[in-house]
C-alpha cells in the first residue's frame, strides 16, 4: 500500500515537471524504500520512464554486460536508457556527506565528519569503463553514448566537476531537466531498424541479469577490488585520523581491526 502511495505521489511530481512546475525536492519517505536494495537506481529508472521525455526511449536497470578484461569478465550498469538520439548510461551514487573529487583523480572522497572519510573509485572513470563495455557489446561508436553520474539529494558536491567531455554529474532532483535538455540538443542517432535492433540486444542482456547472476558478479568484484574493501572481512575501508596520521581502517571496527596506510 505504501509503495502504491509513493508511486502516485511520484507520478504527480513528474507531471508537474513536464508542465514546468518543478517542485524544489521530491522526498521519498523512508518506509517506502524498505526492502529495496537499489533505491536510487529505481528512482532514476522510474523518473526516466515516466518523465515524458521527448522522443522514443526505453530504460533498464542493473544490467550485466560482458567485457574484455582481466579479473572480472562482466560489469554491472546501474541504469541504461536507449533513446533514438543516443545511449545514456547512468551511474548512481547513494551517498551522504560531502563529496570531493576531480575528473582524472583515481579515488574520490566522501567526508561524513572530520574523523571519518571514505574513499571510492572515481565514478567518471567507472562509467567510462561501463560505456566501453556496452559500446563493444552493442557495436555502437562511443560518440553516441552519454555518461551521467547521479548522486542522491542527501550529499553535497563540494569540489566536483558538473560536466565534461561526454559526461554530466548531478543530484537526482536535477536529472530529468538535464536529460531533457541533452536530448533536445542531440541529433537523431538511430533510425527505426537500428533502434529496434539495439532495444532487442539490451533487453536480452537485461533478461540475463537475474538476481542470482548479479549476486555472483558482486562477489567477484568484492574479491577483485583492491584497497576499497577489507581483505579480511569484506567490509568497507574508511579513512580515519589516528595518533600517527591518516590511515584506512575497516568500517566493521572493533570486530575487525584491519588497517592500511593511505596511498599518496
Amino acid at each position: 500500500m505504501a509503495n502504491k502511495e509513493w508511486r502516485t505521489s511520484y507520478i504527480n511530481h513528474l507531471v508537474k515537471l513536464a508542465k514546468g512546475e518543478e517542485p524544489s525536492v521530491f522526498a521519498m519517505r523512508p518506509h517506502y524504500a524498505e526492502g529495496k536494495g537499489h533505491t536510487l537506481e529505481y528512482l532514476i529508472e522510474y523518473a526516466l520512464s515516466n518523465g515524458r521525455l521527448p522522443g522514443k526511449s526505453r530504460t533498464w536497470s542493473n544490467v550485466l554486460v560482458p567485457k574484455d578484461g582481466v579479473v572480472v569478465d562482466e560489469t554491472e550498469l546501474d541504469v541504461i536508457m536507449l533513446h533514438e538520439r543516443g545511449v545514456f548510461v547512468f551511474e548512481s551514487k547513494n551517498y551522504s556527506g560531502w563529496i570531493f573529487g576531480s575528473e582524472r583523480q583515481r579515488m574520490w572522497t566522501q567526508s561524513l565528519n572530520k574523523a571519518t572519510k571514505t574513499r571510492f573509485f572515481n565514478p567518471i572513470l567507472q562509467n567510462e569503463s561501463h560505456i566501453h563495455a556496452l559500446s563493444e557489446c552493442l557495436v555502437v561508436p562511443k560518440e553516441h553514448f552519454v555518461s551521467y553520474i547521479v548522486f542522491s539529494n542527501r550529499c553535497e558536491l563540494k569540489k566536483v566537476p558538473t560536466k565534461g567531455d561526454g559526461y554530466r554529474i548531478c543530484h537526482r532532483d536535477d536529472l530529468l531537466s538535464l536529460v531533457r535538455s541533452d536530448v533536445l540538443e542531440r541529433e537523431v542517432a538511430f533510425n527505426g531498424l537500428q533502434y529496434s535492433t539495439l532495444e532487442e540486444r539490451i533487453a536480452k542482456l537485461a533478461k540475463a541479469s537475474t538476481v542470482e547472476a548479479r549476486e555472483f558478479h558482486a562477489q567477484d568484484v568484492q574479491v577483485a577490488t583492491n584497497g576499497i574493501t577489507c581483505p579480511r572481512c569484506g567490509g568497507k575501508l574508511v579513512e580515519r585520523n589516528g595518533k600517527y596520521g591518516t590511515f584506512l581502517g575497516c568500517a566493521n571496527y572493533p570486530r575487525c581491526r584491519f588497517t592500511r596506510n593511505v596511498e599518496n
